[in-house]
């Protein structure tokens, strides 16, 4: 193998080969029992939720009950809301409302869940930071085909939240929270536009452009916002995540300011042949110092999990998986703890013609020791 190649060569692993249920969502990567390495959950239709962790000598994994109470959405995310210094977590479901899930007193199993609002519609996306530059982080929800809404827990988080609505009608997904261009607190980033934080304090949002309309875009999207190609400046990496065929995959970068238009770089064209690209994440995977991207196909197709380099003035594809084993919202982290980043996800439902004989699974991608 040359070196080139050497940089992002991967040894597949099943966390779970036969783990039962489909439609799995509420993926979250975080510090839950505060050993120093991250764990990571997920969970969905039909009532589960599961909290995987590592045991790094073996590479063994254990599988801890969150709850068996509520079927998690696609979105969710890690904060520690009650301040006792460990990390529970917030996601929504498909009965409309939006859960707090408390850690147990001890160990990683048996957690509380508790409905802090109701009446949402579909909740695909969900980010959390600090977006009014309180210093305090918020919520951020996005529905599929809905609105964008900030929720911000009260003294007593058991209690409901107030909800702001950011944006209403905003067609499909693909959502991104970055630093604000005012310089405080945070915009909002969507396939729909650029949100703009103009009082940087959370009470005024303006619409840009973002997405050029000759492009085209599929509404279903994943995308992310980071400086990948090293110019100092930040892109917009977008996805088709839905697409059953010729699904691509984007760089947009600024022309002038935030209120002008976007150029657009395919990166994955049309006919590459690529199908529903629903996982993306920007992360320095070989430890060169730059930023590359990751991306991987659900299981529509070849099920693909991929990395784009910066080569030169031009970007390469490494194939890092071509088994037949697609993934859905999977993430990048660093699992045991070795200053190297590993890959995890799940399936959203088994194919049946997939490489693990039409069952549903759950993965991690290690990178294997460089040479040289």
């Amino acid at each position: 193998m040359d070196a080139k190649n050497q940089r992002f060569a991967y040894e597949h692993q099943f966390i779970e080969e036969d783990p039962g249920y489909r439609d799995w969502g509420g993926m979250v990567c975080a510090d839950f029992d505060g050993d120093g390495r991250m764990e990571f959950a997920t969970g969905g239709r039909g009532g589960f939720y599961h909290l995987y962790d590592l045991e790094p000598l073996g590479r063994r994994w254990t599988r801890h009950v969150i709850t068996n109470a509520i079927e998690p959405q696609v979105g969710a995310v890690a904060v520690d809301y009650d301040g006792d210094g460990r990390m529970e977590i917030v996601c929504g479901d498909w009965h409309h409302q939006l859960w707090w899930i408390e850690r147990p007193g001890e160990g990683l199993a048996g957690w509380r869940p508790h409905v802090v609002h109701e009446g949402l519609t579909d909740p695909h996306d969900m980010l959390t930071g600090d977006v009014d530059g309180d210093g305090k982080v918020e919520v951020l929800v996005r529905e599929k085909d809905g609105r964008a809404m900030i929720f911000r827990p009260g003294r007593e988080v058991r209690r409901p939240w107030t909800m702001q609505v950011i944006a209403e009608g905003l067609a499909g997904d693909g959502t991104a929270l970055t630093p604000s261009v005012t310089g405080r607190g945070l915009d909002v980033v969507t396939n729909q536009g650029w949100f703009v934080n103009v009082n940087g304090d959370g009470t005024r949002w303006e619409r840009r452009p973002l997405v050029p309309e000759g492009l085209g875009w599929d509404r279903e999207s994943r995308l992310v916002v980071a400086d990948v190609d090293g110019d100092g400046q930040v892109e917009v990496v977008i996805t088709e995540s839905e697409l059953k065929e010729n699904a691509r995959l984007a760089l947009l970068r600024r022309l002038g300011s935030v209120s002008e238009a976007w150029r657009p770089e395919i990166l994955l064209p049309a006919e590459a042949g690529h199908q529903a690209i629903h996982s993306l994440a920007a992360a320095d995977l070989d430890g060169d110092g730059r930023l590359e991207i990751f991306a991987a196909e659900m299981e529509k197709g070849r099920g693909q999990w991929m990395a784009l380099s910066r080569e030169g003035s031009g970007w390469r594809t490494h194939v890092l998986l071509d088994a037949n084993l697609g993934t859905h919202s999977a993430t990048v982290a660093d699992v045991d703890g070795d200053g190297r980043l590993e890959l995890v996800g799940k399936t959203w439902h088994g194919c049946y013609a997939n490489g693990n004989r039409g069952r549903s699974h759950v993965d991690c991608l290690w990178p294997l020791p460089r040479q040289g």
